[in-house]
């Protein structure tokens, strides 16, 4: 795919969907196996919003060791707005037997067969002005010598592509947003509905569109626990259905996207 190409096709998709769908395409014809889009401007948050085409053994991984919070690409994403590769991150040296967690997540990602990663740090304003920062990992399986090829010659057109894909996303969260009909409630509504933090997390992760059996390899649970948790959850918001429950979390701040 001819870089015109892939630009019209970003440009070209109307849901999030459609955009992820895309950038897998164009990432594949590089030469990657997959990608994921990591906001990573609230490093207080346990799960940031992300987005990708990734094993789902890895999300798991990931997420049930925290990697989040020690994953050197996002936190040199954080202060760079220059794409790099993993190969040139600085991670502290081992003591012994004992890994350091940044060592710890590198390593893992490698036993999953990702040979090196290339990461575009992002930062932008959105329409009221706030500030945002996303990381952009393409994931390489194939041998590292033709990496640093690709690299040299292929990371400015990556780059290119990523401004206009961070974009269109932009554009459709605040086109949806626009069009959501308004829930307005009082302000201590939301104080007064006490969710667990194992039902916040089936409800935030029913609003990224995981469906029962996703979200409960994710956690590593069953689907029945799955099921207890979101109907105690429904429960307690007062809503019809999962639909409905997860309009009314985000709506009330319980749960965070």
């Amino acid at each position: 795919m001819v870089l015109e190409e892939a630009i019209s096709a970003i440009e070209s998709s109307d849901t999030m969907d459609e955009l992820r769908v895309s950038l897998h395409r164009i990432v594949q014809d590089y030469g990657f196996s997959g990608f994921a889009f990591v906001d990573v401007g609230r490093p207080e948050l346990d799960l940031p919003y992300y987005i990708g085409t990734f094993p789902p053994a890895w999300e798991r991984t990931y997420i049930q060791n925290d990697f989040v919070r020690s994953d050197p690409a996002l936190a040199r994403s954080r202060r760079t707005n220059t794409p790099f590769h993993w190969g040139s991150l600085k991670l502290p040296e081992r003591q012994g037997r004992k890994r350091p967690p940044e060592v710890r997540t590198m390593d893992a990602a490698r036993e999953y067969g990702f040979k090196e990663g290339f990461v575009v740090p992002f930062h932008y304003r959105d329409r009221l002005g706030a500030i945002h920062s996303s990381s952009t990992v393409f994931f390489w399986e194939d041998e590292p010598r033709w990496f640093q090829k690709l690299f040299t010659c292929h990371r400015n057109e990556l780059h290119l592509l990523m401004i206009y894909w961070v974009q269109r996303a932009m554009d459709i969260v605040n086109r949806d947003q626009r069009n959501a009909p308004t829930i307005l409630r009082p302000s201590n509504e939301a104080a007064a509905i006490q969710l667990t933090a194992r039902e916040k997390e089936v409800m935030a992760w029913a609003a990224r569109g995981k469906t029962v059996a996703d979200t409960a390899q994710i956690l590593g649970i069953s689907p029945e626990t799955v099921e207890g948790f979101i109907k105690q959850a429904l429960r307690k918001l007062d809503a019809s259905n999962k639909t409905h429950g997860v309009a009314k979390s985000i709506a009330l701040g319980i749960i965070d996207l």
